[in-house]
């Protein structure tokens, strides 16, 4: 135990006004209430994000907060792997399904070294009214058996639509040895141009200026600036497509 002197002031502080509400506190026991507080947590969570947890061994997911409901639209009582999986956005499934094969590779070869760590997908996945939503999916594994295979994974998925525009299938994990793996093979899984995107960059190619682009494909010139943006990042910049209206 630390004395209150041996504190920062901050926490000190924090320490002596918790103890105006438990006198008696120090050397309690801590309450064992994990199952409700993980419930609890869940359901106070930011209201674009929603948790589910994953048995490996049994592959059935445990639990799944409330917030799916506001993220996807449908409650928890619904949900599924299947379904989660079906929803995925048809031009994100190969890039979503190998990222989480290698990642499903790494756990089971380097074991408890997974724990500890986060693997992060961003991608598309269709809300119960039929839009998509961009989605942040975190994984974390939470326990091992004695062998040190992975028993849990949570999931953490949140809405990222608002401030994460275009298409693009983005993976990145803390351990270095599965980002190479994902660096490595996720590039040849970048989805191709549209028809739409084609349409436009052949038109930039052809020196057509945003506005005029717009009015040969009946878009608005805003549409066809985010057309202008997404291409650059599908072809990795090798055209200069950034928005030009004159």
């Amino acid at each position: 135990m630390f004395s209150g002197t041996s504190l920062i002031p901050e926490l000190a502080g924090v320490r002596r006004t918790w103890r105006t509400v438990y006198p008696h506190g120090d050397g309690a026991v801590p309450v064992q209430l994990a199952s409700s507080a993980i419930r609890e947590l869940s359901r106070q969570m930011l209201l674009n994000q929603f948790v589910f947890i994953h048995d490996v061994r049994a592959q059935q997911p445990v639990f799944v907060s409330a917030g799916i409901e506001r993220v996807l639209g449908y409650p928890a009582t619904e949900f599924s792997v299947t379904r989660l999986y079906q929803s995925i956005h048809p031009d994100d499934v190969a890039a979503v399904g190998r990222a989480t094969v290698l990642s499903a590779e790494y756990a089971a070869r380097y074991r408890a070294d997974t724990l500890g760590q986060v693997f992060s997908t961003a991608y598309r996945l269709r809300h119960h009214q039929g839009h998509y939503v961009r989605v942040l999916r975190q994984n974390y594994g939470l326990s091992a058996d004695e062998e040190g295979n992975v028993l849990l994974i949570a999931s953490i998925y949140t809405d990222i639509s608002a401030h994460k525009f275009g298409d693009e299938v983005t993976c990145h994990c803390t351990d270095e040895r599965l980002q190479r793996r994902l660096e490595q093979e996720m590039g040849s899984l970048r989805p191709r141009l549209s028809h739409r995107e084609q349409a436009v960059l052949g038109l930039v190619l052809a020196g057509c200026s945003s506005r005029e682009i717009a009015t040969e494909l009946h878009l608005s010139v805003h549409t066809v600036n985010t057309h202008r943006r997404n291409i650059a990042r599908k072809t990795r910049r090798r055209y200069r497509l950034g928005p030009s209206t004159d």
